[in-house]
């Protein structure tokens, strides 16, 4: 992992303290400003907005406190196929979907049995196609 070589802000404190600063200097990390109120720049505040809408559902849904029901947001967020790209983010980091329990649900109760060779199939193209990127 180590250090971002760019880090964008939004002219946030916590970006523009002297100390904050030295350490971007000394390590190399260039600062980059985007405007405060263009959220089309700022992808991780999206992602953000998305967990809390999802977490308040939830919340309110279970009676529960944000903490128990984050992993269950996660999950969602990982094996979500997203429109632009056809792939989850899961797919994209292990070139496979994540194995859920909703999944296996899915495969072993509903789905019809001769689908079984369509989804190798799938798996395989899908393997193919990534290695190719």
């Amino acid at each position: 992992m180590g250090f971002p070589r760019e880090i964008q802000s939004d002219l946030g404190t916590s970006f523009t303290s002297f100390l904050t600063e030295k350490v971007f200097d000394r390590f190399g990390i260039k600062v980059t400003q985007s405007s405060v109120h263009h959220p089309q720049s700022k992808p991780v505040d999206r992602f953000h907005r998305t967990v809390k809408r999802i977490l308040n559902v939830l919340c309110l849904e279970s009676g529960q406190d944000w903490e128990k029901n984050l992993p269950a947001t996660l999950r969602a967020l990982q094996t979500i196929t997203h429109e632009s790209t056809g792939f989850s983010p899961g797919e994209h980091v292990h070139v496979k979907n994540l194995i859920t329990p909703e999944v296996l649900l899915y495969e072993h109760c509903v789905k019809p049995q001769e689908e079984d060779s369509t989804v190798t199939e799938y798996v395989f193209d899908l393997i193919n196609r990534m290695r190719r990127c």
